[in-house]
């Protein structure tokens, strides 16, 4: 995550704040222990914070030479809370964070740290999946929502040496025409339907395309068809993305996160870093 940031940002404008959080919380109550294991746990767990001490102090020796001010903060409790907490009052303009992503027979869990700071976190959040040496190549998902627009706005402020290629990729939904039994009457009006929103697509790509080349990117627009969560993480690996960004809307609840947000769905599945948006 730390090698990620010059890809992003400019050393020379910025501060960092380096953050790890150790949760005790559920180590409080020990009365049911003998006190020999009781010692141990103890011992056990000055251990863990003094290693995460230790990772703090190499981060901030890694980062010092390159960045401007550099401060670390060990935190304590849910890492969840703890890290949210923080980035809110630092008034943080971005929250990066390292995830291991999905394994052929692991997904993700519901209750990773990432996936929970993507629903609280006060800022724009970098999920960094893997090491890059450049940012070259970028797919922006573009639903004409206030979020969306916003994250087009994130890119065209990067530092003006940083302007990588941008595929602007604006999906149609399938319309919920599954079934077997559909008159051919609402055949012919979903077909209809489906090219007006093809056009109305494609109009906001080019759109958002135009916005970006006008900020000195190389851009272009294309047109996806299907689940967008699923059609951008495809479309990421046929363009050989280093980074998708995404907008998603604060203020969900965790069900309507989880269960429908098409970040949370690129962010399980992208085969690059994803950068969330959040308004």
């Amino acid at each position: 995550a730390l090698d990620w940031l010059p890809h992003v940002c400019s050393p020379d404008n910025c501060s960092l704040l380096l953050v790890h959080a150790v949760d005790m919380t559920q180590f409080k109550s020990l009365s049911k222990l003998d006190r020999k294991t009781r010692s141990a746990l103890v011992n056990l767990l000055d251990c863990s914070l003094e290693g995460a001490a230790r990772l703090l102090e190499r981060a901030e020796l890694k980062a010092s030479p390159s960045w401007g001010p550099v401060r670390a903060k060990l935190l304590r409790g849910n890492p969840v809370a703890a890290v949210a907490r923080s980035a809110k009052r630092e008034q943080a303009d971005l929250l990066v964070i390292g995830s291991r992503g999905v394994t052929e027979f692991q997904p993700l869990l519901l209750g990773s740290v990432s996936r929970k700071l993507l629903m609280q976190a006060p800022c724009p959040v970098l999920v960094v999946k893997k090491p890059t040496t450049a940012l070259k190549r970028v797919l922006l998902g573009a639903d004409g929502s206030i979020e969306s627009w916003e994250a087009v706005a994130w890119l065209t402020r990067l530092p003006e040496h940083i302007r990588p290629t941008v595929t602007v990729a604006s999906v149609i939904p399938p319309l919920p025409l599954e079934s077997l039994r559909v008159p051919s009457r609402a055949i012919a009006v979903g077909d209809q339907v489906e090219g007006v929103l093809r056009r109305e697509a494609k109009k906001l790509a080019a759109r958002v395309a135009g916005t970006l080349k006008k900020a000195g990117f190389s851009a272009k627009g294309i047109v996806l068809s299907g689940p967008p969560g699923a059609e951008l993480v495809t479309a990421a690996t046929r363009e050989q993305a280093n980074l998708i960004v995404v907008g998603s809307r604060s203020g969900r609840s965790a069900h309507e996160y989880f269960m429908g947000s098409v970040a949370d769905m690129v962010v399980k599945h992208a085969p690059c870093s994803v950068l969330v948006y959040r308004g």
